[in-house]
């Protein structure tokens, strides 16, 4: 079986690196450093959108936002046009559910298949492959893909049917996004009222209140003056009000999410939409006028 894999960012580059170790890829992306680094890693190269449709029976996309893959899938050379019968795409963004269904049903009759397939756990856990991996797909589409899935990761989920893979990383990503802002407000009133950074991360963690943003990024990272870059406001946005649309969709009150969303607005409107999505410590800092971040913070992935 012949597998591409179109948008070599951070995350898609370090998905597709991890399952080059394992399966030889046919690699995609319009940023040429990207591609070359995955052709370092043993990916045979591409040049358009169409030579990996027509060159793959899998296709894996990992791209900003389901605009993006539709762009993808149905542009003029796009992989809808090109790709052979029987091409199954596992679309990894982080998406729309309701886009995801939609697309799959444009291309249903065509045969080319979409089913989604989106991650958690940072690059870094990409890389470990340590990531989980849910899945919206049917029975057999599942059957077909988890062999690919699981050289990536053993932490493969079936979520359900097409879209339910987005659902749930949605579900996971207004959780997260939420729990950051949280547990640095809860920092701030800590420091601002006496306690050491380090001491109230040390208590948190052992205490009702640990979470996993406080064990693996605020303790390991925010306070020793690191924001990791690898993930941004605008995309943290993006996922949260995603999620909120889904909730007036399914006619599900968003009242945690909705502020949430407000939040990440503020830190773009404040910092841009590029910066650092941990940057929303820095934020809290100055409105609390804490130094939770220490003022030599410096940008690691």
């Amino acid at each position: 079986m012949s597998i591409g894999y179109i948008g070599l960012g951070h995350m898609g580059g370090a998905l597709a690196r991890r399952l080059q170790q394992s399966r030889q890829l046919l690699a995609y992306d319009q940023d040429e450093a990207a591609l070359n680094r995955q052709a370092e890693a043993g990916s045979i190269p591409c040049a358009t959108i169409g030579e990996i449709a027509a060159r793959s029976d899998m296709i894996l996309l990992c791209l900003p936002t389901s605009d993006h893959v539709r762009a993808v899938l149905f542009g003029a050379a796009g992989i809808a046009a090109a790709a052979r019968t029987g091409t199954l795409i596992v679309d990894q963004t982080t998406g729309d559910p309701n886009g995801t269904r939609a697309m799959a049903a444009e291309l249903a009759g065509t045969g080319v298949e979409l089913i989604d397939a989106p991650v958690s756990g940072g690059v870094r856990g990409a890389a470990a492959g340590t990531i989980a991996i849910m899945v919206g797909a049917g029975p057999e589409q599942y059957e077909r893909v988890y062999p690919v899935l699981s050289a990536i990761s053993p932490n493969v989920f079936h979520a359900g049917g097409v879209g339910a893979g987005h659902t749930i990383k949605l579900v996971n990503n207004l959780l997260s996004c939420a729990q950051r802002l949280l547990s640095c407000e809860a920092m701030t009133l800590a420091v601002k009222n006496g306690v050491e950074p380090q001491t109230a991360v040390d208590i948190l963690v052992a205490s009702g209140g640990r979470n996993a943003y406080l064990e693996k990024v605020m303790g390991p990272d925010i306070i020793n003056g690191k924001l990791r870059a690898a993930f941004t406001l605008g995309l943290a946005h993006k996922d949260v009000r995603l999620a909120c649309q889904l909730g007036i969709d399914s006619g599900i009150p968003m009242f945690f999410g909705n502020l949430t969303r407000e939040m990440y607005q503020m830190g773009i409107s404040d910092m841009g939409h590029d910066a650092k999505v941990d940057s929303v410590a820095l934020m809290l800092d100055r409105l609390a006028g804490t130094h939770v971040v220490p003022e030599t913070e410096t940008a690691h992935d």
